[in-house]
């Protein structure tokens, strides 16, 4: 399975972002999905199943997309999108607004595997925005192009002080596709890195070995959220820099050896 991938397209974030600040703030419409973020997320679609681009829902009962009329509106936003030449289904403006974060959560039906692809453009970002996908970090800067597999569990946290715009690409697999993300693999280097808080959690769960009395206060917390609450409080009294986020995280893809390595049960 391909996680991840950074693709060989470049784009000059300068007209793109002029374009991205000529949309008005009555057009950007608040994500959908309220449980999957804290704070505001909100988008907008230069291609919908009904056309308009207030739809931001990505996916169409009918498997018709049309463009909005932002796509004509939009010349340089719409060269980007012409790069892909795939079957295109969803195009939307991203924007999480400062402070906010999108919670850990998969999108299965996203991937090589299902024959959905998913392509980031950043349009505008900045080092101090998080993006996390299946515990590692990856480096998405402005006028990159990216492919990520969303059915890995993955989490967005928005530390700027601006709010961050991707462009996001939906398509289906086909040849050009998948001779893309093929060269992409063998000739781009794609650095990741391991997240401040998920290095966080690990020393704190070392030190946790040691501490028998805190083991046991931990022990008293029977239910999954009680037990990530207690864990992120405990860690960030020791000097720990990590958030429930962090916890979430780790403990859902490492549950059971971190639980048996610290006896609770």
């Amino acid at each position: 399975m391909l996680r991840w991938t950074r693709l060989p397209f470049d784009f000059d974030v300068a007209p793109l972002q002029a374009e991205v600040g000529s949309i008005v703030e009555e057009q950007w419409v608040p994500h959908f999905n309220t449980h999957d973020y804290d704070g505001q997320w909100s988008s907008v679609s230069l291609r919908s199943a009904s056309g308009r681009a207030e739809e931001i829902v990505p996916q169409s009962s009918s498997g018709e997309y049309l463009d909005t009329p932002l796509m004509a509106a939009m010349p340089a936003l719409a060269a980007v999108v012409r790069q892909f030449q795939m079957p295109l289904k969803a195009v939307r403006l991203l924007r999480l607004h400062a402070g906010s974060r999108v919670k850990e959560h998969r999108d299965y039906d996203l991937g090589m595997d299902a024959g959905e692809l998913r392509f980031h453009v950043p349009i505008i970002t900045s080092d101090a925005v998080e993006f996390i996908v299946a515990d590692r970090q990856l480096p998405l800067r402005a006028g990159e192009s990216w492919y990520v597999d969303f059915s890995q569990p993955h989490r967005i946290f928005n530390g700027g002080t601006e709010h961050r715009v991707h462009l996001v690409i939906d398509g289906q697999l086909n040849a050009w596709a998948d001779e893309l993300l093929q060269t992409a693999v063998r000739e781009i280097a794609t650095p990741t890195s391991v997240p401040r808080g998920i290095e966080a959690f690990q020393a704190f769960s070392e030190m946790l070995q040691q501490d028998k009395p805190l083991r046991a206060a931990l022990m008293q917390h029977r239910s999954p959220p009680e037990l990530v609450a207690a864990v992120a409080a405990a860690a960030v009294e020791r000097g720990f820099a990590l958030d429930e986020d962090d916890v979430n995280s780790v403990l859902r893809a490492h549950r059971a050896d971190w639980i048996s390595r610290v006896a609770i049960l």
